[in-house]
């Protein structure tokens, strides 16, 4: 019997030798690095920097794939359904993982099941810009006006459901404030009536270049600390606001994928974000670079999901 037993025992830990050594080598060709959004903005900019340097890290080309559409669910289902070899990843961020489950009855793909967190790489927090029409210049300013006209002052957001309308919503619902989302189809047609008074304030993930221009006032920004890039701007925790909110960026891989290549990538991202060279592109842009474990990934994710199930919730947000 223990013969037996010696002889399953080494037969099984030989059967381990391959399974792990099939990894040893990855990437030995090159992987494809999935983006939901169009080229050219900001998530797309960031993805490309990380992507870069990912390839020297790995020492593979990283290719990236605008698939962009439907709430970045066009690329995520993509990615879900891609082959668990770890050639191709998801570039998601909040949105895709820990908001359209919320919005969407027949969303394509769950991010629960689907995918296998593997780092957040970048967070982007929002400006909190006013009209100069309004005369406020701090978010204390702001709150107390919306209080004495309730209903009249409105937020915009480049469409119901989107980033900037939660947490516009957020806003109100934290400083009881009775105020009127107006969606837009762009940043840039909102930031248009933005200057010209037709709307009073926005929480944007753009908001350097108007407010440094004069076109709009900045009241805050949505990060736990000012950011380097504008370091004149208080955060809304200075404020007295304990509003902390970021579109935040995080590869994934569909699920199944090996561990040994999960904690292959996580552990080349998380160096990506802490190199000086990255964290100073990322932070040109207003980001901040963040490189975590899966595991700390996977929470954040769930934390996420139960805070914006909750706005969507109260606030009664749908799409159509």
């Amino acid at each position: 019997m223990k013969t037996r037993i010696k002889t399953f025992v080494a037969a099984m830990a030989l059967g381990a030798v391959p399974a792990l050594a099939a990894h040893a080598d990855y990437p030995d060709r090159p992987i494809k690095l999935v983006v939901p959004h169009g080229p050219g903005g900001v998530a797309d900019t960031v993805s490309r920097i990380f992507a870069d340097a990912l390839a020297r890290e790995l020492k593979q080309p990283v290719i990236v794939e605008n698939k962009a559409g439907a709430s970045t669910m066009i690329g995520a289902d993509y990615v879900a359904k891609a082959a668990p070899d770890g050639y191709t990843l998801l570039m998601a961020s909040v949105t895709t993982l820990s908001i359209n489950p919320f919005l969407y009855p027949n969303i394509t793909y769950d991010p629960k099941r689907d995918f296998a967190p593997v780092s957040m790489v970048a967070a982007l927090p929002f400006y909190l810009m006013a009209s100069p029409t309004l005369g406020v210049k701090n978010v204390k300013e702001l709150v107390a006006l919306a209080r004495s006209r309730p209903g009249q002052l409105n937020y915009s957001s480049p469409g119901s459901g989107t980033s900037p309308h939660l947490v516009g919503a957020l806003f109100a619902s934290m400083t009881g404030v009775d105020t009127l989302h107006v969606p837009y189809k762009s940043t840039a047609s909102a930031e248009v009536d933005l200057n010209a008074g037709r709307i009073h304030f926005a929480f944007t993930g753009s908001g350097m270049a108007p407010i440094r221009s004069g076109r709009v006032i900045g009241l805050g920004v949505t990060s736990g600390e000012r950011l380097a890039s504008m370091p004149e701007l208080p955060t809304l925790k200075e404020q007295g606001l304990d509003l902390e909110a970021t579109v935040w960026n995080g590869v994934v891989a569909p699920a199944g994928t090996s561990p040994e290549i999960v904690g292959k990538l996580a552990a080349a991202l998380a160096r990506i974000a802490r190199s000086p060279d990255v964290k100073e592109k990322v932070q040109a842009h207003g980001g901040l670079t963040v490189g975590n474990t899966p595991a700390e990934f996977k929470r954040l994710i769930d934390t996420e999901a139960a805070r914006w199930e909750k706005v969507i919730k109260e606030a009664s947000i749908t799409v159509q």
